[in-house]
């Protein structure tokens, strides 16, 4: 194939950029197949240590190749467990990976992933059987070829947490002393600004509860622009949104913790417009559309002369039997590749609530705050197939738009 060149790339639409870009990977994956061929076949003649020199294939590597030490390690791993091995008597021995191998000839997942099936399997428990490895790999092979590699390892973790459910002993934890702070201030245009300071054991809870959320996530937009403290915000957010939906919270004038939206009905539909936080502050109507699905806000839906048409339908839109429903066929984010368990998501109107959606299971997906952003906010579709959510991701995504399930939660009962 001629080299791209920037003029030549210039020329061409949108669409056909793309194009190119995937089938460029899907090349790049398939030399990256025949390269681990290689490696293997230099491993299973030593000529390495057929030449004197070096004392093994990867200082070989290190050499030809011009690469680093944990490259060339990972190249041998990958020829092993790709290609299989030679035993010292001359044996060739079948590939541990032969699913993953046959994937990655077809450039359906690439070397890292390759790299996060090869240490999860490898990782499973001793007492994980031979079929146990097999279905580990079909499992796990299937989510790459359409989940980031973090995704598949965190798969991975699930599956040996399944196979391994005791896991390690829990250590006692020392009781302190409680001392802790929080100081608050509203300002005039409803944002609120604070500080704190929190003894060891609180300090521990807050960490553990916004780690899960803080980490700097991809999307198909790129990588993620957001600053540390602005993840920390997001992740806050999620950690409020939690306690107000716990059975337990304290209750306010006989209601739990509950946000009022008002917002017109013709504003609500077109998305054009603004709404009442609270009675005081703005939010526009896109946004109330979105929190409209969240069972810790009620929209109050006003006529074209403020009269009140809908208040939430109930006290809260998604009955406790229901999500309880929805937590257990979902059991966390839907949306494919998202890791959130089922704690830190809320119950999206597949149909959605304003344009007559009702609040029953097959109406609704558990997704967590950010996705449930991405849906209303995107090109991104969500279906109900065979009782299941199920996305349709943007042309610009995936050409042929292939339905698209989370495979993370499978595992969990």
């Amino acid at each position: 194939m001629t080299a791209l060149t920037p003029e030549h790339v210039s020329s061409l639409s949108d669409t056909a950029v793309l194009d190119a870009l995937r089938e460029a990977e899907i090349r790049r994956r398939r030399m990256y197949r025949d390269e681990l061929v290689l490696v293997a076949e230099v491993e299973a003649r030593g000529i390495a240590t057929s030449r004197g020199v070096h004392v093994g294939t990867v200082a070989l590597l290190r050499d030809i190749l011009n690469v680093g030490s944990p490259e060339a390690r990972r190249l041998v791993a990958h020829a092993e467990a790709l290609c299989g091995t030679v035993t010292p008597t001359g044996v060739r021995l079948d590939p541990q990976l032969p699913v993953v191998a046959e994937a990655l000839s077809d450039g359906a997942l690439g070397p890292d992933h390759v790299e996060a099936i090869r240490k999860a399997v490898t990782g499973l428990p001793d007492a994980a059987t031979v079929e146990d490895r097999v279905i580990a790999e079909k499992i796990l092979c299937e989510a790459a070829t359409t989940s980031e590699p973090f995704v598949v390892k965190r798969l991975g973790d699930e599956i040996a947490q399944r196979l391994d459910p005791d896991g390690d002993e829990p250590k006692d934890k020392e009781l302190l002393r409680p001392q802790r702070r929080l100081d608050v201030q509203e300002t005039r245009d409803g944002r609120v600004l604070g500080r704190f300071d929190l003894d060891t054991e609180t300090g521990a809870l807050l960490s553990a509860l916004l780690s899960p959320h803080t980490a700097p996530r991809s999307t198909d937009e790129g990588p993620d622009r957001r600053s540390r403290s602005e993840r920390y915000g997001d992740a806050f957010r999620d950690i409020l949104t939690l306690a107000a939906q716990c059975e337990s919270t304290p209750t306010e004038a006989g209601e739990p913790a509950t946000l009022m939206v008002s917002v017109t009905l013709e504003e609500l539909k077109s998305g054009i417009g603004h709404g009442l936080l609270d009675g005081y502050w703005n939010l526009s109507a896109a946004q109330i559309r979105r929190i409209a699905c969240d069972a810790a806000v009620v929209p109050v839906v006003l006529g074209s002369k403020s009269e009140i048409l809908d208040i939430g339908r109930a006290t809260r839109i998604v009955p406790r039997a229901i999500r309880r429903a929805l937590i257990r066929r979902d059991k966390g984010c839907s949306f494919p590749s998202c890791a959130k368990k089922a704690k830190w998501c809320q119950a999206h109107h597949i149909l959605e609530w304003f344009s007559g959606g009702p609040t029953a299971l097959e109406n609704l997906a558990l997704v967590c705050h950010y996705h449930h952003q991405v849906l209303h906010h995107s090109d991104w579709q969500v279906r109900m197939i065979q009782g299941f959510p199920v996305y349709i991701p943007p042309s610009y995504v995936d050409p042929k738009q292939r339905p698209r399930r989370n495979t993370l939660h499978t595992m969990r009962t």
